[in-house]
């Protein structure tokens, strides 16, 4: 699954235009992502995933914040320019 997250953000960042921000808005996504998932699981136990991989989350899931993140930003330009892209 990790994999095949990776490969699918990986064609979404480098086939847009403003590459080098998305690519730290995915950083900056997967770290936020792996923040409030640990405390989610491991400090407030609200909740908790049949197979953890690490901290009890799956690997596959801060790569999804961090692609929830990059959409974000797109919609968000979307509704502000009608592009995608700046």
């Amino acid at each position: 699954m990790l994999i095949l997250y990776v490969g699918i953000v990986s064609i979404v960042i480098f086939s847009g235009k403003d590459r080098k921000i998305e690519l730290n808005i995915l950083i900056y996504g997967i770290i936020a992502g792996i923040v409030i998932e640990v405390i989610g699981t491991q400090v407030a136990g609200y909740q908790s995933f049949i197979k953890p991989d690490f901290a009890g989350i799956p690997f596959w899931l801060p790569v999804s914040w961090g692609y929830g993140f990059i959409l974000m930003k797109r919609i968000s330009l979307i509704i502000a320019t009608g592009s995608p892209w700046t």
